[in-house]
């Protein structure tokens, strides 16, 4: 039986061969926080429309 090296692919985590490889939080989680939040506080049809849509906006932009 031969070794042979594991192919890899691009993680988001990083580059592979890195050491200490990291997740990294995605550029809209903190608009999704705010939805999160907004259903907590008060009148749910009053409070969610405004970060729901920040958040639409946020995923439908280009990253950069």
């Amino acid at each position: 039986m031969e070794d042979r090296p594991v192919p890899r692919r691009n993680s988001p985590w990083g580059n592979p061969k890195e050491e200490y490889r990291q997740p990294r939080a995605h550029r809209c989680n903190d608009r999704l926080e705010d939805i999160i939040q907004a259903c907590f506080e008060g009148n749910i049809f009053k409070t969610v429309p405004g970060p729901l849509r920040l958040f639409r906006e946020c995923m439908k932009a280009k990253p950069g």
